[in-house]
C-alpha cells in the first residue's frame, strides 16, 4: 500500500531503489549473577568484545582509504576512543567484581546511566548524541554474544530503512552501496546528519514511523531535497520518479556550468558567493562548485568530534587547509560557536532552561580564555604559514565590550607570535543588540557578517526546532528585513562589507532581496552556489532594488514573501530552468 511521508531534509539527492531494513532492536539483556571464580572470566570476556569491536570500527575506516584524511573520520575515531575510554571500562569491570554480574548487564547498566544524563537534557543535540551511546553498547553486546561484526548485504538499489543510525553505520552502509538512508528519527544536527552530507547520500530524517510501514524488498522514493519519502510507489509515478532522478542528474551536470559563473548581476553588481563549510571534506565541494571564498568555516566540528579540545596543532593543521584550499582573499574562520545546542563529548551540559540564551559563543570563549587563545593562535600561524589574511569572525556577541575584549585578546597572542597583521576581525550580526549596534560595531570592526538562523530566532522569538511555532520562523518577515537594512546602511560609512551567511543566503527566492538590501557577500552550503550564481546572471541590481524598497513597505511576512516570489518569476522567470522556478515556489 503507498505511504508518503515528509521529514526532515537532511542531504540532497534524488533515489528509487528497494527498502533494505536494518534491525536494531533493544536487545533484552538478563541479569546473571555469577560467583567469585567466574569474575575474573567475565572480565575477560568483557575486554575480549571490546577490543573486537574496536577491531570492527578500524576495518570500517581502514576501507574508506579514498578519504582517509576526511574529517568525517574523525567521528569513527570518536567512537574508536569511546570504545578505549578507560573510564567507561573500568566501570562495567567495576559492576562485574563488585555486584558478582554478567558482563552484559553490567555494559547495559553503565551505558544506560550514561545515556540518562544525556535523556535529561533539554537540549536537540545531547538527545542526538544517544545514538552514538547506543550504538556503542550495541555492538559491545552483540561481540558478547558471538554475533558481531556482520557485513551488511546490500543490493545496486538498496536505501536504507532504520529507526536511527549511527555515524558509523552511515560509512558503512554507503561504502556497501546504499544509495539513500531513511530514518524515523534524527535531526540535521547528529553526527550521522553530519557523516551523510560529508560523503553526499541523500538522507532524510523524522519520519517518525517509516520503519513500522516499510517491508524489506519494497520499492522506495527518497527526495533528499524536499523532505518526501514514498513508499510502494503506483505504477502511474515510478515512470515520473524516473524522470524526475533522471533531471536531477542533468541538473547535476548543468549546475557544474554555472559553478564556472562569476558572482555578478545582469548589470554588473559584483556579489561574491562564498561557502559555508562544517568539515575539511567539504573544501572539494566548494572549489568544484565554484565557491569564491569561504564565507564561514564553522569549528564546532572540530571541537565537538572527540572527548578533548584539539590542541594546537590539530587546529593548525584543519586551518591551514581551510586557508589554502580556494585562491581567494576571503577565508572566514568563525571562532568556536560551543554552548546553546553544541558540546563537545564527554564534557557534561549544564541543565539550563535555555541553552540557546546561555553560555554560548563569544561569552563561552571569554570564560575559557585558554581555549580561546589556542584557537586564536593556530589561526594565525595558519594564515602566517600560509602568506594569506584570515578572517576572524566573532560569534553571539552582543554589545561592544565583547568585542573589544576579544581583539584585545587576539591582538596579544599576536604580539606574542611576532606575527604581522595577517587577519582581519569581524562580528556575526545574530542577536537583536549586534544589529540595533551595528554602526557602533562596525566603527571598530573590519567586516559584517548576518547570521540570518539565529537571528530570526531571537528577533521573532522563536525556537526553529519547536514544532509548535517553527511555523512562524521565516525571513521574509518585515522585522528581519528592516534589521538587515540598517546593518548594511551602518556599514556603508566605514567602508566595510556585509556578507549574510545563514540559510537565507542559499534561499533562491532572498537572493534577489538580499541583493536589493544591499548585501555584498552570500555564504551558503556548497550546493547552493551553482543555482544562487546563475541566479544572480538573470537579474538585475536596479529591479532587485526596487523589489527590496517594495518590500520594505509590506506590513507581514506573508505579503513580503508572496509579492518576492511572484516578481522573482515574473521578471526574470523566462531565464531560468523549471527546475528553478519549483524551488522558488517551494521554498517561498
Amino acid at each position: 500500500m503507498r505511504v508518503e511521508r515528509k521529514g526532515i531534509p537532511i542531504s540532497g539527492g534524488i533515489a528509487l531503489g528497494r527498502v533494505v531494513l536494518l534491525d536494531r532492536s533493544r536487545m533484552i539483556v538478563e541479569r546473571k549473577q555469577i560467583d567469585q571464580a567466574s569474575v575474573s572470566p567475565e572480565k575477560e570476556r568483557f575486554m575480549s568484545a571490546v577490543g573486537r569491536s574496536k577491531a570492527e570500527l578500524l576495518s570500517i575506516k581502514d576501507g574508506t582509504s579514498s578519504t582517509e584524511e576526511g574529517d568525517h573520520l574523525h567521528i569513527l575515531n570518536l567512537n574508536i576512543m569511546m570504545l578505549e575510554d578507560e573510564l567507561l571500562s573500568s566501570e562495567v569491570l567495576g559492576l562485574i567484581e563488585t555486584e558478582k554480574v554478567n558482563a552484559e548487564w553490567a555494559v547495559n547498566s553503565v551505558l544506560s546511566r550514561k545515556s540518562e544524563k544525556f535523556r535529561n537534557v533539554e537540549d536537540l543535540y545531547m538527545k542526538e548524541r544517544l545514538a552514538d551511546i547506543y550504538y556503542l553498547g550495541e555492538r559491545i553486546l552483540r561481540n558478547l554474544r558471538g554475533t558481531g561484526g556482520e557485513a551488511p548485504r546490500l543490493g545496486k538499489d538498496a536505501v536504507l530503512v532504520a529507526h536511527d543510525v549511527s555515524a558509523v553505520d552511515v560509512v558503512e552502509y554507503t561504502k556497501h552501496g546504499a544509495m539513500a538512508i531513511v530514518t524515523d528519527i534524527g535531526a540535521s544536527t547528529s553526527h550521522s546528519a553530519i557523516v551523510a552530507k560529508s560523503v553526499g547520500v541523500a538522507a532524510v530524517m523524522g519520519l517518525e514511523d517509516i520503519t513500522l510501514r516499510a517491508c524489506p524488498g519494497d520499492r522506495i522514493f527518497v527526495d533528499g531535497f524536499s523532505g518526501t519519502v514514498i513508499l510502494d510507489p503506483g505504477e502511474h509515478e515510478l515512470e515520473g520518479f524516473r524522470k524526475l532522478k533522471s533531471d536531477y542528474a542533468a541538473l547535476e551536470k548543468k549546475l557544474l556550468d554555472y559553478a564556472k559563473l562569476p558572482g555578478r548581476t545582469l548589470d554588473g553588481r559584483e556579489v561574491r558567493v562564498n561557502a559555508n563549510i562544517d568539515l575539511t571534506d567539504e573544501l572539494g565541494h566548494a572549489v568544484c562548485f565554484g565557491a569564491e571564498g569561504i564565507g564561514m568555516y564553522r569549528t564546532e566540528f572540530l571541537f565537538t568530534k572527540s572527548a578533548h579540545f584539539p590542541g594546537e596543532k590539530e587546529q593548525y593543521e584543519s586551518y591551514k587547509n581551510v586557508i589554502t584550499a580556494l585562491d581567494s582573499p576571503i577565508v572566514t574562520i568563525r571562532t568556536l560557536d560551543i554552548g546553546g545546542d553544541k558540546f563537545p563529548a564527554g564534557m557534561e551540559p549544564s541543565r539550563m532552561l535555555n541553552p540557546a540564551l546561555g553560555l554560548r559563543g563569544i561569552r563561552y570563549s571569554l570564560r575559557d580564555v585558554e581555549t580561546f587563545e589556542t584557537q586564536i593562535r593556530a589561526i594565525l600561524k595558519a594564515s602566517a604559514s600560509a602568506g594569506k589574511k584570515a578572517r576572524i569572525l566573532l560569534p553571539m556577541i552582543s554589545g561592544i565590550s565583547e568585542l573589544r575584549k576579544s581583539k584585545e585578546i587576539i591582538s596579544e597572542v599576536a604580539s606574542g607570535l611576532g606575527v604581522g597583521p595577517s587577519w582581519a576581525v569581524g562580528v556575526m550580526i545574530e542577536t537583536p543588540s549586534a544589529a540595533i549596534m551595528a554602526s557602533d560595531i562596525a566603527a571598530e570592526s573590519d567586516f559584517l557578517s548576518i547570521g540570518t538562523n539565529d537571528l530570526i530566532q531571537y528577533t521573532l522569538a522563536i525556537d526553529r526546532v519547536n514544532e509548535h511555532v517553527s511555523y512562524l520562523y521565516s525571513p521574509f518577515h518585515p522585522a528581519l528585513l528592516k534589521l538587515i537594512t540598517g546593518v548594511v546602511d551602518a556599514a556603508r560609512p566605514h567602508g566595510i562589507p556585509v556578507a549574510v551567511c545563514g540559510e537565507m543566503a542559499g534561499q533562491l527566492p532572498c537572493v534577489p532581496l538580499l541583493v536589493g538590501l544591499g548585501v555584498g557577500e552570500l555564504s551558503m552550503n556548497t550546493h547552493s552556489i551553482p543555482k544562487v550564481k546563475k541566479l544572480l546572471s538573470s537579474i538585475t541590481e536596479k529591479e532587485s532594488k526596487e523589489i527590496a524598497s517594495a518590500s520594505l513597505g509590506l506590513k507581514t511576512e506573508a505579503e513580503i514573501r508572496d509579492f518576492v516570489t511572484r516578481e522573482v518569476i515574473k521578471k526574470w522567470g523566462g531565464a531560468l530552468p523549471p527546475e528553478f522556478i519549483e524551488e522558488i515556489v517551494l521554498s517561498s
